[in-house]
């Protein structure tokens, strides 16, 4: 055995060393990474709503304090302690009631809709169809015909809402 061979088969040990010291390099920050994410997923839309608005948080009595971090909602609770509990609505409506301005806030959520579709037609005729068979844009020509499909909707509903006046809720809803 010569010397180049030698230290090819030197050269081909350390490689594993190598590529073992740089993997390791390469998933220890990918590990805290992953760490710091799942640390992020793991904190509700309330305790972010709470920490973004510590004083509005601290104003709340202490009974209205646990029904907002338990994302509940009573009358009499102010519009701040609903935003805490609930979040921002998705539509706000103005109004009056006896003679006093009401303001409503609703929020929605999406829904998915199975669709099946079926249809039947007739076809038209194009000079590119009679001469080639196929049009570029829209394929080929049929005459009657049928089709069927299915697909999703998404539809919206409301799952939220609170009345208010004066500031204070006055009437709510929430859907099961």
């Amino acid at each position: 055995m010569g010397p180049d061979l030698l230290a090819k088969r030197g050269r081909r040990r350390n490689i594993p060393r190598l590529i073992m010291s740089r993997s390791r390099l390469t998933v220890l920050p990918l590990l805290a990474v992953a760490l710091f994410l799942s640390s992020c997923a793991t904190q509700s839309g309330v305790e972010k709503r709470i920490e973004k608005n510590p004083q509005l948080y601290s104003k709340l009595s202490g009974s209205d304090r646990e029904l907002v971090r338990r994302g509940e909602v009573k009358e009499r609770m102010s519009q701040e302690a609903v935003f805490l509990a609930w979040g921002r609505p998705d539509q706000v409506m103005s109004g009056g009631r006896n003679g006093q301005s009401t303001e409503k806030w609703a929020y929605f959520s999406s829904r998915p809709v199975n669709n099946f579709n079926v249809g039947v037609g007739m076809g038209s005729s194009h000079s590119f169809y009679t001469n080639f068979g196929i049009h570029p844009r829209y394929g080929y020509s049929f005459g009657p015909g049928w089709n069927f499909g299915s697909s999703v909707d998404f539809v919206q509903q409301i799952t939220k809402q609170v009345e208010f006046s004066n500031g204070r809720v006055t009437a709510w809803q929430r859907t099961q």
